[in-house]
């Protein structure tokens, strides 16, 4: 509850509080250029997992990382192949390059030559370059790289990965606004009844993102995920609570109260049933913090962040626009544009039965669906006709997939190397292995291998196996192979003997188990908060359930839709959003039922329910549509396959939200009225022998008349 001397204090020094507001937005946005962003998601994956610990043993070791880029050079001879190859290596980004010469003796003709080991490299006058480049400037190596390629040539790989994400995440997020913003404004305009009221909401909740945003210069870096979605959902999730608390403002000049008075009542009334509802969305969001794969907490801190700074907009700056902008407002009004909600109630009211019915039915189908999803765990693939797109289909056409691992093994034991060796060639999926061991004991004497080479391959304790495979960046056969070479490596050596496997499929496999192992713990805090913070608020035992299972139908319909259509479902997607969904959209049914408990006590539950309903409907639409056009807006503007999805199922999310809390709770509410005033503290409900005694007194009373 606010105290009067700060809601007095507001009030009094509106022009103060508004001055104080843009000072603090020019400090945000000056912090907000120095916030750094990491665009690389295997870093999120616990420091204890196999891949981590991995990665950081063979840079400690050999001092640079796996090659992480395949430039594609068509129609070069053998010679002007290697005069390429020195090329990357001057470019300051690039650290390494890998080339047949680093495998075979050139001096001996290639037809002559181990030929699988050949085509690995150079196929029909086409070279193929393993690139060790700078990932921490990945645009800027991906730039480089393609300029010394030219447009001939040919990139794939984990920088083109974190290349895009970065020059997409500097360049969407305005793009984005600058989409959502309008349509959020035409949706304002149509729920209120002014044409300056939507401008306000959209200031208020500017500030609240732009403070945010700056004040994420605590956090040594955020995602590019959160950084592409942080801004909008913020935007979109917390706008009802300056709707709301206009409205209220505006009931009490209705009701005859002075501008400071109308707006002290306001500030007063509606901090309790705002911060209510800011509670359930904040504890969804803190939920994430709760997640090994530590995306989870990077995210769920930074909306968790945004939910208060929006809160806190909406109870001091927007109180003291409304101080200085009413006469505006005033002038400004004009008649409801929306309908009203009469009919809609009705037609809800008489559908309660084949609703229930078509939701019993498909409950079951749906929870399982959405668990049955075929998941992607990383960044997804690329824009049709990009460069990035292009570039991956010819390296494919003319090589096929190149996955690039490391096996760190103990040096002191060949014997064991040489039977790992062997098991790995014997799998179909591996296309060539490298290591000292095999390139001395092959074609090429121990003395002509390069000191270069010698010093990738070997150090004091290890020896290092360079593998590749013929395998996607990610799909089941990809875990599979990863899989069967840890348990290969398990069979060869012993506990005591450190073997350290690298590589993308390694950490993908990593990332896959860490995220499966967060979702049960993360759905579960989100449940068990909002249902305590639903609680709370209404004092029932009985509420929670019926809210929080009216929510969770709606996001496993979602969820599921994916798995019945038979497209894949990147689970970083899945897990956010059933956890952003619960907590956004949670508000809805929080509002319809407060209606519905306060009309209870006046009149029977048919009424309440069709009287919460029409009252309810338009209050409801405006967050849901704009939210719900946010996460559209996303889908259609980003690049990024993960955003881009991640905004596609929280669109489609807060639409069925919004259905739901319409078509199910109300009949929910009805049927189970009993239930839930016997566990609800002082409900107060209007029994339901007066309801009928009243009716019959009226029907009397008319055929007397």
């Amino acid at each position: 509850m606010l105290g009067d001397k700060i809601i007095n204090g507001i009030v009094k020094h509106h022009k103060l509080v508004t001055i104080i507001f843009a000072l603090m937005v020019a400090v945000s946005i000056f912090l907000s250029t120095g916030v750094k962003t990491n665009f690389d998601l295997s870093s999120y994956i616990p420091e204890e997992a196999d891949s981590t610990v991995a990665l950081e043993k063979m840079q400690e070791e050999f001092g640079e990382a796996l090659p992480n880029v395949e430039v594609a050079m068509p129609n070069m001879t053998v010679s002007e192949a290697l005069a390429f190859k020195e090329k990357l290596l001057d470019l300051d980004s690039v650290s390494g390059v890998l080339w047949l010469d680093d495998q075979l003796d050139l001096a001996v003709p290639l037809d002559l030559q181990d030929q699988a080991t050949v085509e690995s490299f150079y196929k029909d006058s086409v070279a193929l370059y393993q690139v060790t480049a700078d990932k921490d400037n990945a645009a800027e190596s991906l730039v480089s790289l393609r300029e010394a390629a030219g447009e001939d040539g040919a990139i794939r790989g984990q920088i083109v990965e974190l290349a895009e994400a970065q020059l997409a995440t500097q360049s969407e997020v305005t793009r984005i606004m600058l989409f959502a913003v309008p349509i959020a404004l035409v949706i304002l305009i149509i729920a209120t009844n002014s044409w300056l009221e939507p401008i306000l909401f959209m200031l208020v909740i500017f500030v609240g993102v732009l403070l945010n945003l700056g004040t994420n210069i605590i956090f040594s870096e955020v995602s590019f995920i959160t950084q592409s979605v942080a801004a909008i959902l913020q935007l979109a999730v917390t706008m009802d609570y300056a709707i709301f608390f206009l409205h209220r403002t505006n009931e009490y000049k209705a009701e005859g109260d002075p501008l400071d008075v109308a707006v002290k009542k306001s500030m007063k009334k509606s901090f309790q049933p705002v911060s209510s509802s800011a509670a359930t969305t904040l504890f969804g969001f803190l939920a994430l913090v709760f997640m090994r794969f530590k995306l989870g907490p990077d995210m769920g801190l930074v909306l968790a962040k945004g939910i208060v700074f929006s809160l806190i907009t909406v109870f001091a700056l927007l109180p003291a626009l409304i101080m200085l902008t009413d006469r505006i407002i005033e002038k400004t009004t004009h008649r409801s544009l929306l309908p009203s909600f009469k009919g809609l109630a009705k037609v809800v009211t008489k559908l309660a039965i084949p609703i229930l019915i078509i939701v019993a039915l498909i409950i079951v189908p749906v929870f399982l669906g959405q668990r049955a999803n075929n998941f992607l765990y990383g960044m997804g693939g690329y824009g049709e006709g990009s460069r990035a797109a292009r570039d991956i289909e010819i390296v494919n056409d003319k090589f096929g997939n190149n996955m690039q691992m490391a096996m760190l093994v103990p040096r002191d034991k060949p014997a064991k190397e040489e039977v790992f060796i062997e098991k790995l060639e014997e799998l179909p999926e591996i296309k060539s292995v490298t290591s000292f061991i095999s390139m001395s004991s092959a074609a090429i004497p121990p003395d002509i291998i390069s000191e270069e080479l010698t010093s990738q391959l070997l150090t004091d304790d290890y020896s290092r196996m360079i593998v590749v495979s013929n395998s996607p960046a990610e799909s089941p056969e990809t875990f599979a192979l990863a899989e069967h070479i840890r348990e290969l490596s398990e069979e060869i050596y012993n506990e005591g003997e450190e073997v350290h496997l690298v590589g993308e499929n390694f950490i993908m496999t990593d990332m896959r188990d860490t995220i499966k192992e967060d979702n049960l713990i993360v759905n579960g805090l989100a449940i068990l908060a909002v249902a305590v913070v639903i609680a709370i608020a209404f004092r029932s035992l009985s509420l929670p359930i019926l809210l929080v299972l009216t929510i969770e139908i709606s996001i496993w319909i979602n969820l599921a839709i994916p798995y019945f259509n038979g497209t894949d479902l990147n689970y970083i997607g899945y897990l956010i959003v059933s956890t952003v969904q619960l907590g956004a959209t949670v508000d809805y049914g929080i509002l319809l039922t407060q209606h519905y408990m306060d009309n209870r006590q006046i009149m029977g539950r048919k009424e309440a329910s069709r009287k919460s309903i029409t009252d309810t409907a338009a209050s409801l639409m405006a967050p849901a549509f704009i939210l719900a056009a946010a996460g559209f807006v996303l889908a259609a503007v980003s690049s990024i396959t993960v955003v881009s999805e991640l905004g596609l199922v929280l669109g489609r999310g807060a639409l069925l939200s919004l259905f739901m809390v319409i078509f199910l709770l109300p009949n929910l509410l009805r049927i189970f009225d009993r239930f839930v005033e016997k566990t609800t503290m002082r409900a107060n409900f209007m029994p339901d022998r007066l309801i009928h005694r009243n009716d019959t007194q009226e029907l009397t009373h008319n055929e007397q008349s």
